[in-house]
């Protein structure tokens, strides 16, 4: 990560010497120098804001700038001004990111799961089963095959959420998408327009499944019951299915072909004391 940043702002680390260190005392020494003339300089006044405060370590810093090194006619700011400043480059056009890495295999569905976010990105198909590296930050994900880069995708954080390119779908696919919308925004506005627990039921399919095309194929079949049984009783068969552990087209289909969607629920059972003749009325008062 370190190396990273450095690439970016186009400067090279040296790291200290190994087994005769010589560096850490001259970094020390100057942390010294740095301690006695600005810090004891301020130790005895009293600050009433942060402004304040850096702008009286600004003053002492400056001062610190134009003393002269020991034994030397020269001061920092002079060294600076005549060898260092021309040397300098400008900064970098924008800020440094910091990028993760990992490594994933192309799944059948041709996509690949960035663990982070448990979220898939597609990649082109006939990169099935091939080991890929992925490179991400906060804004995008970039896929590599043998240094080359296949996908490039803009970072989603949905949990169980697919990312997906048209162009990286096999062509019998691609038919599919032109002809019925191939995506769960597709399937789940379909869902929300019939009911909510309908939409509900919809999403734990999507979620139950790991492998995308397998969760469209339930979804196409819960769209058939839609249309063959109607509104209200897929409606009512989705309401009955979210209660179970299953989430999958054969439960609401055995729903409806069972008619189990039309059975009133069981009311919550109340305890009343049974008619006998033991009972006393108002008459045993008087």
């Amino acid at each position: 990560m370190l190396e990273q940043w450095a690439n970016h702002n186009n400067i090279a680390l040296l790291a200290a010497r190994p087994y005769k260190p010589k560096d850490k005392p001259s970094v020390e020494n100057n942390v010294k120098i740095t301690y006695r003339r600005i810090y004891a300089g301020l130790r005895n006044q009293t600050f009433h804001s942060l402004a304040e405060l850096n702008a009286a370590i600004l003053e002492k810093l400056n001062q610190h700038h134009q003393l002269n090194f020991q034994k030397k006619t020269f001061s920092r700011q002079e060294l600076f001004a005549g060898h260092e400043k021309e040397l300098l480059q400008p900064l970098a056009d924008s800020g440094y990111t910091i990028r993760h890495y990992t490594k994933a295999k192309v799944q059948k569905h041709y996509h690949v799961l960035v663990g982070e976010d448990w979220h898939f990105y597609s990649v082109p198909y006939r990169y099935i089963g091939k080991e890929v590296r992925i490179a991400y930050d906060a804004d995008h994900v970039e896929i590599y095959h043998d240094n080359q880069r296949i996908a490039l995708h803009t970072r989603n954080y949905t949990s169980h959420g697919y990312t997906s390119i048209k162009e990286h779908m096999p062509e019998r696919h691609q038919a599919i998408d032109k002809q019925r919308g191939w995506s769960p925004d597709y399937y789940l506005k379909k869902a929300e327009d019939n009911g909510p627990y309908t939409f509900e039921f919809f999403k734990k399919v999507m979620d139950s499944r790991l492998v995308i095309d397998q969760s469209y194929t339930s979804c196409l079949g819960l769209l058939r019951l839609m249309s063959a049984y109607g509104t209200l009783r897929m409606e009512a068969a989705c309401k009955r299915g979210l209660k179970g552990n299953k989430f999958s087209y054969s439960v609401i289909k055995k729903i409806l072909d069972n008619n189990m969607d039309m059975l009133e629920e069981d009311p919550s059972a109340e305890y009343r004391i049974p008619v006998h003749t033991n009972l006393r009325g108002p008459e045993a008062y008087n």
